[in-house]
This record gives C-alpha cells, structure tokens and sequence, in this order.
C-alpha cells in the first residue's frame, strides 16, 4: 500500500527539518495532501495513489537534466533493456558525439568545452531528450579574490536615494552619483535592491491609499527585465528631444506635485509612477516621430534580443489596463487568463503600438542600468554593482502567467515560525514545480540567471537555500501560523547553471544562506565558489556571544545588517520588536517577551565582543553600560562600532548600508507584514548630493578602508604562515 508519506517522498517533500532553534519538526499528512495536489496528483483513493507513484517512479533512458563539473567524468548510463544510440550536440546545434550503449553499462565521453548540450536517446520504441550541462567547477573569481584582497563599497535599496532633481524615488542618476562617490572613496562595490518590473496597473489609488499596496522589489511583474520607474527621465535624449514632455513637466501642478514625492519620507509608488509613464509616453511618442535611427536600430535589436520573454512581459502589462478592477490574472476569466488564447492573441494583435510603449520603456531601463555599470568600471572598480535576484517569481506576475506548468500555482514559498517572526512568512511567490521545471530543460532558471548576471559585476541569490530545499507554504483558515514543509530540488543542476553563466558573464556569485540552512549547503557553496553571506546578527558561537571577525570564512560577503532586519541603531532600541508587537506578529505575549529577552543577551554580548576587539574607548563603553538594559537609547556610534567590526572581518567584501551610516532608526522591510507597515518606501535621511559632499560618508568610508587594509595584511601573514 502507498502511503501519502511515500509518495510525497517521492515527490520531493520532506517528512521533517530542523529548525533554527535545532528542534525536528515533522510534515503532516494534512500539509502532504495539499502540496500533492497542488502538484497536480490525484490522491484520494489507493489506487490514484499507487498510479500517482508509479507515474514518479517510472523509468527513463536519461534523466531529464544531466549535470557535470568539468573536473569530473562525462558518464552516461541509460536505463534500457535494449541497446540504447545517443547523441550529443552542442548550443549551435553541432553534433560532438555518437554512441551505442548496451543495457547496464555506461559511455564516458571525451572532455566537452562547458556549455549546454541537447542529448537525444532512443532505445526500441522509446526515445529521451535531455539537457546537458558542463559547468566550470566554481564559479566566477575574480583577480581580488585570487589575490585575497578585502574590499568594500556600500549597499543601498535602489528606491530610497532620492536626489535634488529625482521625482519621488531613487533613480539611476541618483546611482551613478553614488558609484562616483564610492570609487572616490576607495570603495569597489554599490550593494543595490533588485530591480524588477512593477506596474502602476497593480498599484491602489495614489490619493486615497498611497502608502498602501505591494511593493516589494522581490515580488514583481517580472524578474528578467528592469523597473523604468528608476529612470532618471531629465537627462534621458527623448525627454531633451521632447517638447511635449518637457512643457507637461513644468507645469505648475505638476512641478507641485513632484516637489512634494521628493519630499516625503516614503515613496509614493502609484503618484511617482504615474508622472513618469505620462512623461514616457510623450517620449515615446517623440522617438517615434523624430528619433534618431541609430536609436531605432539599438531598440529594435533589443527587442530582437529580448525575444517572447518581453513581448510576453509588454503583453502582460497591456492586459492589466484591460482589467482595471483585478491585477491578479488567475481571476481575469475572459480567457486572457490563458497566455495562449484566441481572446489573448486578439488583444496581442489589436494593441502592438502599446507593448511597444512598455518596450521602449524596457530598453531606456536596460540602457540605463548598463550605462552605471560602464561608469563603475570606467572609475576603477573591481566589482561596480552588485545586483539581487529574488528567490522566486510573484504569484500575480507575468512570469507565472506565461508559464503556469512550471510553477506550484495553489502553494507558496516562505519560511517556517522562528524568533524572527514567530507565526512565519509567506513571500507570495509560487515555487518552482521541481519536476516540470527539469521537463523544461531548467529554461526559466537559466534565461532568469542570464539577465540577472548580465549587468552587474557581483549577484546577490536570495535565499540560495531554496537551490537545495524550499519551504512551500500555505495558511488554514482561522490560523496566522504558515502550515508547509521543505521540498527538495536539484542543488547540483542548479548551481552547475549558475556557475557556467557567473564565467560566462564574469559575475562573482554570493548565496544568502541565512535562515534555517541545511546541514553542508554552506560547505557546498564554498566548494563551488558561492560566496557565503555573513549577517553580524546571526554569526553567534553555541554560547551566543558573536563569532569574532577574523573567524568569517574569506569566501563571504559581510554586512552588519539586512534589509529585513532592524538597523544598526534599531538593534539596540528594538526597533523590530517593537514594530512586529504593534502589527501583531507576534503569537504570543511569552514569545515578544523572549524576544526582549534576547535582545538584551545580545546587547550585553555586543560590549563583549567590541571591547575584546579594542573597539571601544571608556567614554563609548560607559555608554553602552548604561543603556544596555532597556535599550532606550543607543550609544552615539553604535553603527560605527558595527562596522568597525565587520569591517574588520575575514569576509572578502563588506558592505556597510547606506542606512547605517546616516543613523536610520526604521527598518526597511518588516517580515511577514503588508499593509500595516511601510515596507520598501522609507527613504534614506540625506539627498545623493548631500551624502556625497559629507564628511560623515567621506569618514565612514576612511575607517572601513583602514580596517579592510588590516583584513588583507591578516589574510595575507596567515596565508605565509601557512606556506
């Protein structure tokens, strides 16, 4: 008899985990049944059971994904009864290998360049197709790594700069001002917020819910292309070559009103975006009208570039205007829910000017965001931007639109309960379905890993645990706790991927292993150049006291605090657990109790490890002790002292957040809650012009780069020791 632990076993759903707290939590049957049908099996009687399982457990000549390293034998073994012909063709379609193999034996082929390779099987009446992936054994390293150099910039969310002549939100002009203020100051590296597409479309009303609505930058309409809301229109050629734009943006009301979005201590999505699509638009219609036709050359190889994703991306945000009372497209039920309908195809047809305005848009951002990685280069950095591509794609989003098969529709992704956020958290993603995905050759990860790399000089992967397991989550009625478990995927296929691109694109890779990481993954990461992500908060020994710096691994990325996190002052004042108490997060009043109770422990450790390091003069001291208890008050230099000592660290990057150094009480996102916080709209307390021109950032920067030269000349003694 198959039991629903059998076959959610062989789906890939795990019976148990261990949490952070290293307690064995076990899957139910009730969370096995619902991911196992949200899988799409039949499972309610014995018989749908044991065909569900025997469907899981049926034979192939090759599995669907075949990865190597290139350190390692290319072996295939088909499972025939019969002599099995295989061949192998390379990306161009060029064959490299032809083979017979008998039943129970395996062919080892020659050494293959890396790359991705199509093999075909057939045995008899069946035949297999299977991608192939050779993979360079780490990823991307680039020459400061190999000279064990420990360098820094800063990290920023991308909508919190704000700048004399922005228009309510960060934007690339603000950036570029950035990078030139990091390279002046020695700094390699801007740490930015992803950037991926939202629509004004999905957002509420800008008069009468502003603040109200999601905005995450890891929930968007797509993640493979770039959000024209950062578009620094002023300087854009179409905006200077447009009359209409440039009359409609100095009118009174309109100046007004961007005069007060620059103003407010949080971005205004649906105001902000609302200005600069109407502006885009007059642009739009200029380029059109009187564009240059190298302009017009440059688009049009875009949009030959960018192929079905971005008509695909343009069709979807022209089908949200058509469905002005529902932005979610499961709910649309006139057939446009269904990428390949005739309704769909009607409106394709009807409406080509209009993706072509979304085009354009696309192109100006995609532009935009190459031109700040030229200038980071151009100023001598060695890594420039530092990118962030989401773990998952947005259940209302155009990527699970196009390609529902590939996604868990009725099952999330989040977290299970910890004391970060007691009820857990749902991210409001759809997970990868782990076998379809293989079915489809791993496209949509490896076209994602493409773009995400193809700007940037270093990417940030979100919860890179979810390259191994996932946890899938859901909630039941009546109950705030999310019910899920981890399911599995293939790390190997995954992270081969992902490091044949980092080499292609040069793009050194970071995994953020934080949160309840499995046992090894972090090993596995180093193994194959991932660089591990050290968060100061979480970097405790088995006492709790904090890991002393020179202890973080070299392969790391260091930063002394998150954006899901309070902020250095925010730590000491419990900025997060006050926020979580007031928004209800937590499920008891014993669990914010502990929380406090924590948080004092780690106050009290935080002294503990300043002063062992020599970081802290009497005067800094005594006012550590003396708040130290409630927390009311933080100590003048709390955010200086934290990066002091992570700047100190073993870790090959640190990066300090902009947040930190001008002393932001707030955090920039509260976990788990939407509407009764602010999350992703507070803006940084200083314009771009000021941060550049103050000597707190120029001093800031002058005692990072003081302590990183001390991390490069430990690393190095050490190494000499060594040799």
């Amino acid at each position: 008899m198959v039991t629903l632990k059998d076959l959610a076993e062989a789906a890939g759903i795990l019976s148990e985990y261990k949490d952070r707290t290293k307690v064995i939590r076990e899957t139910s049957d009730d969370v096995r049944r619902f991911f196992l049908q949200s899988m799409g099996y039949k499972i309610d009687t014995e018989a749908e059971r044991e065909a569900a399982y025997a469907a899981l457990r049926q034979r192939k000549l090759l599995p669907d994904v075949l990865p190597f390293f290139d350190i390692e034998p290319i072996r295939l073994t088909p499972d025939c009864d019969a002599p099995c012909n295989i061949t192998v063709a390379d990306e161009s379609g060029k064959e490299v290998w032809r083979g017979t193999v008998s039943p129970n034996e395996s062919a080892t082929l020659p050494a293959l360049p890396c790359g991705y390779y199509n093999v075909k099987a057939e045995s008899g009446e069946t035949t297999a197709e299977s991608l192939m992936i050779i993979a360079p054994e780490k990823c991307h390293m680039p020459q400061f790594m190999q000279d064990k150099e420990h360098i820094y910039g800063v990290a920023t969310m991308m909508y919190a700069l704000k700048s004399e002549n922005s228009m309510g939100i960060g934007d690339f002009g603000c950036l570029k001002e950035l990078i030139k203020a990091t390279a002046a100051n020695g700094g390699d590296v801007v740490g930015i917020s992803p950037l991926g597409v939202i629509s004004r479309a999905m957002l509420p009303s800008p008069t009468t819910r502003p603040l109200k609505g999601d905005v995450s930058p890891y929930r968007t309409l797509s993640r493979m292309f770039i959000n024209y809301i950062y578009l620094d229109l002023y300087n854009e050629p179409d905006f200077k070559a447009s009359a209409a734009a440039q009359e409609f943006a100095a009118m009174p009301a309109v100046a007004q009103e961007v005069k007060r979005l620059n103003a407010t201590e949080n971005v205004e999505y649906a105001a902000v975006l609302g200005i600069k699509q109407r502006i885009l638009e007059m642009m739009f219609d200029t380029f059109l009208k009187s564009g240059s036709a190298e302009r017009k050359n440059a688009f049009a190889a875009f949009k030959e570039e960018k192929g079905s994703e971005l008509e695909n991306l343009c069709l979807f945000e022209t089908l949200l205007e058509h469905h002005p009372e529902e932005s979610f497209w499961r709910y649309w039920h006139d057939g446009t829910e269904d990428i390949h309908s005739a309704k769909t195809a009607d409106i394709k047809n009807n409406n080509r000017l209009r993706m072509d305005f979304y085009a354009y848009c696309h192109w100006l951002a995609d532009v935009a965001l190459k031109e700040a990685q030229q200038l980071a280069l151009s100023l001598g950095m060695k890594v420039g931007l530092y990118g962030d591509m989401p773990i998952g794609a947005a259940s209302n989003g155009a990527e699970v639109w196009e390609n529902p098969e590939a996604f868990v529709l009725d099952a999330g992704v989040g977290a299970p309960p910890d004391p970060m956020c007691p009820c857990g958290q749902s991210w409001g993603f759809n997970p990868y379905h782990p076998l379809t995905l293989a079915k489809q050759h791993y496209r949509p990860f490896i076209n994602l890993a493409q773009e995400s790399m193809r700007n940037v000089g270093a990417l940030r992967i979100d919860h890179a645990m979810g390259m191994m397991r996932l946890f899938w989550s859901f909630f039941e009625p009546g109950n705030p706790i999310v019910q899920g478990a981890y399911v599995l995927y293939d790390l190997k296929a995954l992270v081969a991927i992902l490091s044949l691109e980092s080499n292609r694109n040069r793009c050194l890779l970071i995994g953020e292993d934080l949160g309840t990481v499995p046992e090894g993954f972090s090993e596995y990461m180093a193994e194959h150049g991932l660089l591990s992500y050290k968060d100061f908060i979480l970097e405790k020994e088995d006492d709790n006291s904090f890991r002393a710096p020179a202890q973080y691994s070299y392969i790391s990325l260091a930063q002394s605090t998150t954006h899901d996190q309070a902020t250095a002052i925010g730590l000491w004042t419990n900025e997060d657990i006050k926020t979580f108490d007031s928004c209800g997060m937590y499920a008891s009043a014993q669990q914010r109790l502990q929380s406090v109770s924590d948080r004092l422990n780690e106050r009290e450790n935080m002294i503990k490890a300043f002063a062992k390091e020599g970081l802290l003069t009497p005067e800094m001291q005594k006012e550590m002790e003396e708040t130290v208890t409630d927390g009311r008050a933080a100590p003048k230099d709390i955010g200086k002292l934290l990066s002091a000592f992570c700047a100190r660290s073993g870790s090959a990057v640190y990066l300090p957040r902009l947040c930190d150094i001008f002393g932001q009480r707030k955090m920039d996102n509260a976990p788990g809650i939407i509407d009764d916080y602010p999350n992703w709209r507070l803006k940084l307390p200083k314009t771009i012009e000021e941060i550049c021109r103050s000597e707190e950032f120029a001093a800031a920067m002058r005692d990072i780069k003081e302590q990183r030269a001390l991390a490069t000349k430990r690393s190095r003694e050490a190494d000499k020791k060594c040799a």
